[in-house]
């Protein structure tokens, strides 16, 4: 048998093992509190902080992050084993930096968040959390990119929260 043929057939077997070995996707919950259940449903958030809408940002991120994260395992209320739910405590918009003649050139927006996750039969508590975060927007004299910056900057804050309180559940099994 030949070099070419030798190498020729070990890249066949080589690609045929890894055809049948190959990798596809599924979600990893190995540990946790979503690891035995079938689902978890997403209740919107309380809002008690004065800024509107807040709470429909969070919950949207919510949603995509547990479903990346559990590979579809958000679902309504009467077919989820667990419930997450809980209240955006404040939102606070602060000027941080300042131009050479006393302006203000960025904001820094805090939002801090309470979550629960809870089994929908026994209403035991599984876990309970505060997080907060924060992001740095730039201000503009145009009120309306100034508003499109504030609420891509809670968008970023709302995703980073989703996804502490993603690690967060995982820490606590």
């Amino acid at each position: 048998m030949t070099a070419t043929r030798l190498f020729t057939r070990l890249g066949l077997i080589l690609l045929l093992a890894a055809l049948f070995c190959g990798c596809s996707y599924s979600p990893v919950i190995q540990h946790g509190p979503l690891a035995g259940a079938n689902g978890v449903n997403v209740v919107l958030f309380a809002n008690k902080s004065y800024r509107a809408g807040v709470e429909a940002v969070l919950a949207r991120e919510m949603v995509d992050e547990f479903a990346f994260r559990t590979g579809g395992k958000v679902l309504p209320a009467d077919r989820a084993e667990l419930e997450l739910s809980g209240v955006v405590l404040s939102y606070n918009s602060v000027p941080v930096s300042y131009t050479a003649a006393d302006v203000i050139r960025e904001y820094n927006a805090i939002l801090a968040v309470q979550a629960i996750l809870r089994d929908q039969k026994s209403h035991k508590v599984l876990w309970k959390g505060d997080v907060t975060e924060q992001q740095v927007y730039p201000v503009n004299a145009n009120i309306a990119l100034q508003q499109d910056a504030e609420e891509a900057a809670i968008e970023k804050i709302s995703r980073r929260i989703s996804e502490r309180i993603w690690q967060k559940l995982g820490e606590r099994f």
